[in-house]
């Protein structure tokens, strides 16, 4: 009775040994198929650019090789993610594109920039894309990260605030101009022909947003909400303009 269990029991030993074997064997690269979705195929070339250098038809790899591939792709600012196999000698790589999010302008370009920060590409000029954040400073709002341009995390920051703080003020559709600054933000609103002026604080914002409810709406005119005393300048003249 003992020897049949046995039996089994070495014989499936043998066969999980063989699958093991087969499955983390190397196996050789016949040709590489790249299929890109979630977008219109508009970064394939940046992406391609990065891919083939690093597999070529010929080379064996393992599965430890295709994981590491696996995360050198979904590192790369143009893709979301990124699934891999290695079916018949043929290497699928699937990718699902990255999406601009917001629009950077400075020094005369737009720079797109994806979910995680990343600079997707740069358009000479003013590029139609929403929201757009205008960057004025004296240095760079971008950085380098792993070998690519990206966002400053401070600016990044910013942006957030900004768009937190907005949810704030009654202005309903109107959509203002927004310039990121050394010292501040600048809201510009067009259809009401109203400059705001802010700095990095959150008593700034808080002044500006007690305002915008005391005057009940936007006010044609420049507003400096950086000092106190130009606060209290402003609601003292929107006052006496509702009387």
């Amino acid at each position: 009775m003992k020897k049949p269990i046995i039996l089994f029991l070495l014989i499936t030993a043998i066969v999980g040994i063989i699958v093991y074997g087969f499955t983390t064997a190397p196996q050789k690269i016949k040709q590489v198929k790249l299929e890109i979705s979630g977008g219109n195929g508009i970064w394939k070339p940046q992406i391609s650019q990065q891919i083939f250098p690093l597999v070529k038809p010929g080379e064996s790899v393992d599965p430890e090789e295709l994981e590491y591939l696996k995360e050198t792709i979904n590192a790369l600012p143009w893709v979301k993610s990124c699934e891999i196999a290695l079916k018949n000698g043929t290497l699928i790589i699937r990718i699902v594109e990255s999406n601009p999010s917001i629009g950077i302008f400075f020094a005369g370009n737009t720079y797109l920039i994806g979910d995680d920060g990343f600079v997707l590409d740069r358009k000479s000029g003013l590029y139609p894309i929403n929201p757009l954040y205008y960057y004025k400073g004296k240095t760079s709002p971008f950085t380098m990260e792993n070998g690519f341009i990206k966002l400053k995390n401070i600016i990044e920051m910013e942006i957030s605030f900004v768009k937190e703080r907005l949810k704030s003020l009654k202005i309903g559709e109107l959509k203002p101009e927004i310039t990121i600054t050394d010292i501040g933000i600048n809201l510009i609103f067009p259809e009401t022909k109203t400059i705001v002026y802010l700095d990095n604080s959150g008593n700034s914002w808080n002044n500006f947003i007690k305002f915008d409810k005391l005057v009940n709406g936007l006010v044609s005119g420049i507003y400096d909400f950086r000092f106190s005393n130009l606060l209290i300048r402003g609601r003292s003249q929107c006052l006496n303009k509702k009387s």
